[in-house]
Formats: C-alpha cells, structure tokens, sequence
C-alpha cells in the first residue's frame, strides 16, 4: 500500500491509541513509558497522565521486579528482536490478572536505537475452546451422576433391610451427606479443571492473535476481523463464569445464602433470558451452618434449572423467608406445569431424578418439599426446613442478607 510516509504514521498513531483490547505502549531506551493507549488505560487501570515518564516496572509484580523482568525483558528484546512472555502483571487498584506480552526494539531511520514497542492482553478463552467446553458441560452431571450412583443404591438398599426405623434413618441420613460432600468436591474439581483446560487453549489463541496484531499493524482492516474474534472470546468467557458460578458459588462461602440466591437468580434471569425475582423476608440474623446453605442453595438451582428446561415460563421467583425457627423457600414459574405424581416416578426426562434430589437434600435436615402443579397452571415449590445456625462462628452479622 504507497502511502504518503506522514500520513501513515498518523493513520497508525489513531489506530494504535484507538485499540480498546490491547495494551500497545512504547518505552525509551531506558525503560519509561512514552506513550500509552486506551486500551492500556482499560488494562492497568493508569491513566496516560499517570503512566507516561514512569519506568515500566510499576507494571509488575514486587515478585517479577526483585528479580529484574523488567530490565531482563527489555535485554532479550534488544539481542533477540522480540520477547514474548506470559506472566502476573499489576492493576492501579493492586489487583493481578495474567497477560501474555510481545515486546519488539524500535529504531529510527538512522537505525540508531529509539526505545521498545510493547502489546499486552488479558488472557481470555479461545473461540476453539466453545465447543468443547460445550461438551464437557455435558459430561460433568454425568461423572458426578455416575460417581454417586452406587451410593445412593447403598442407601436404597440400606434403608429396605435395616429393621429398626431409627437405625435406617440414621444410616440414611450419614450416606446422603456423603453423596453431598461428593458432590461439592467433585464440583471444585471439576471447575479447577475446565478452567486449567481452558487456559491453556487460551494462551495459545492469545499469543496468535499477539503475533496477528503485530503482523498487521499497520493495516486497518484487519483490525475489524480481531475485533470479531475478540467479541467471540468475551461470549465464551461470560459461559465460564456462567458456568464457574453454577458449579460453586464463592459468594455464598463469603456472605451467606440469601446474597448468593440473589446472585443466582439474576444471573439466571440474564442466562435464561427468563425474568425472575428474588423475595427476603426476615432473613437477618447469624450464620447458618455451610451444609445446610449449601443444599438450600442446589434446591434453588435445581429448580430453576427444571423451570429452564421443562416449563417454557415467562417468569419466575423465589423468596426465602425466616420465621422463628422455620426457613420456607419457595420457587414458582408460570410454565405449563405438569402431573405431579407422574413425575415423581418418571426418571428418563431427569425431572424425576431433580425432584428426587430436591427432596433428599431437605430431609437431611428434618425438612420437607411440597410440590404443586398441573398442566397449564405452572409450578410451585415449597420447602420447610427447621433454621440451623452455625455456633460455632459466634457471629451474629446479617449474613444471610438483610
């Protein structure tokens, strides 16, 4: 492309500070920031004001600086003509985020040495990495299905022969907190690795289109086809906090039950494009113990999963009220509902199996579910579980969210 040499510089200076994704800032011989984009500002969270004249180190970890990265990198892009690395960076606010970066010498017409060009991006999950995460999506309820299979058969089987009904009871009971503990591991687990998996896609997509940008710099249409790609990578990444949130809610371990149900519910709302309401009625008061929160929490998403699968409904809600020593949790939709009886023993469409579940998890904690519906009136689930505060917090804050 013969372009008049000034007016390229000028074309490329507006692309490059125009970059929204990428961080592209240029540095001196000796390591200060000279120029500094938009899309650095969105990155590290420094304004051009507050970046420019800084030596670059402010960028990097105390860990990364003590051992001279900085200066290191720099060496390695002056002898080798490029340096790419993949390491822990530093926002304004002190938070880290991992980046992958490509630093490459600059030189004048003189060839005379002038300074570092430098791209950094969030590493972010690769267009590739949807379908399969698709189908590890797929796979997950059944590894944990197939896991817990053989426990709840124990169980069955457990609860027929024993004669005495405090004894099945008891013996019930301590199996069907095993399967729930097994559960939950198996939910860490298996979200540590989808996000292991996905991040190391990812980290082969970024340093591509890192080589990409820096290829075609100069070349504006390209830029539209990156930022197509970059649009694909910010949809796959809201399906992995989608689907992070789904297998194990961190808010519920920091601010209790109600906080993460209204966190859910929202996020369904959003995912199911379903509207849904949230309802607490006096729910302040003390901690409550993490096994019961925790199996509230999955009867809550286990209903609203059915709703999302089998009710075609165009709303739904969920209150959560506290009353003396009685939690009632209900959750309603105006779906086509369904026979009641017919489902509870119906497993092959896995309504059966969540009703089921549903009700298992109550009854570890000498609670019950009731479930009314028909076809064409939509659903309502109603759950009374005796409150069972944690004592041993000794903490008598609105954890619960109020």
């Amino acid at each position: 492309m013969d372009l008049d040499k000034g007016w390229s510089k000028e074309l490329l200076y507006q692309l490059v500070d125009n970059v929204k994704d990428y961080a592209i800032f240029v540095l001196d011989p000796k390591g200060e920031i000279v120029t500094w984009n938009i899309g650095a500002e969105r990155l590290f969270g420094y304004s051009s004001q507050e970046a420019i004249g800084r030596k670059c180190d402010f960028l990097f970890t105390p860990e990364d600086r003590a051992s001279n990265i900085p200066e290191r990198e720099m060496a390695t892009s002056f002898r080798d003509g490029v340096a790419s690395d993949e390491r822990w960076h530093m926002r304004k606010d002190g938070a880290r985020f991992f980046a992958s970066g490509l630093q490459t010498p600059l030189y004048d017409d003189a060839d005379e040495h002038t300074g570092f060009a430098k791209i950094a991006r969030d590493l972010t999950e690769r267009v590739e990495a949807q379908q399969e995460l698709l189908a590890t999506l797929e796979s997950i309820e059944a590894r944990v299905l197939e896991r817990t299979n053989d426990l709840k058969l124990s169980n069955e089987s457990l609860r027929l022969e024993i004669g005495k009904r405090r004894e099945s009871e008891r013996l019930r009971a301590a199996l069907l907190h095993k399967i729930v503990q097994t559960q939950e591991n198996e939910r860490r687990r298996i979200a540590r690795d989808i996000h292991d998996h996905v991040g190391q896609s990812m980290t082969a997509l970024v340093l591509r289109l890192g080589s990409l940008m820096e290829k075609y710099r100069e070349h504006p249409s390209v830029s539209g086809d990156l930022s197509g790609l970059t649009a694909i990578a910010h949809q796959i990444d809201s399906e992995v906090d989608f689907l992070a949130w789904e297998l194990r809610p961190s808010v519920l371990d920091d601010l209790g039950l109600a906080p993460a149900i209204e966190r859910y519910v929202d996020d369904w709302s959003q995912q199911f494009r379903t509207p849904a309401e949230f309802i607490k009625v006096g729910t302040n008061g003390r901690h409550m113990t993490s096994d019961y929160e925790i199996n509230l929490y999955r009867i809550v998403q286990e209903a609203l999963n059915n709703t999302a699968k089998h009710a075609a409904a165009t709303r739904a809600s969920v209150v959560l009220e506290l009353h003396d020593s009685q939690l009632t949790l209900i959750v309603e939709d105006d779906g086509k509902g369904f026979e009641v009886t017919e489902a509870a023993v119906m497993t092959g469409n896995g309504r059966g199996m969540g009703l089921l579940g549903m009700q298992e998890r109550a009854e570890l904690f000498g609670g019950e579910v009731e479930i009314e519906s028909a076809p064409g009136s939509g659903t309502t689930v109603y759950v009374r579980v005796p409150v069972m505060f944690d004592e041993s917090s000794g903490l008598d804050s609105a954890v619960t969210g109020e």
